[in-house]
């Protein structure tokens, strides 16, 4: 794989607010730096989306009803 190519990292989380930090900067510290890097909500009841927040300029998020992992 060359450095020109984009890797897409996609982080599912649901009511991870414990993790999500600990996934988005072990994403964003890689070595390799053509990333893309999702974080998925799917339907979280606590404060993942305002952790998210404070990374809006590195990562593209989504927020969804809860539909399970692989919805």
């Amino acid at each position: 794989m060359t450095q020109k190519s984009k890797v897409s990292v996609i982080i599912p989380t649901h009511s991870g607010f414990e993790n999500i930090n600990r996934a988005v900067d072990s994403a964003l510290n890689q070595t390799y730096k053509n990333l893309e890097i999702i974080v998925v909500n799917d339907g979280s009841q606590d404060n993942t989306e305002e952790i998210v927040k404070k990374y809006s300029d590195k990562i593209v998020y989504l927020k969804k009803e809860n539909g399970g992992v692989a919805s």
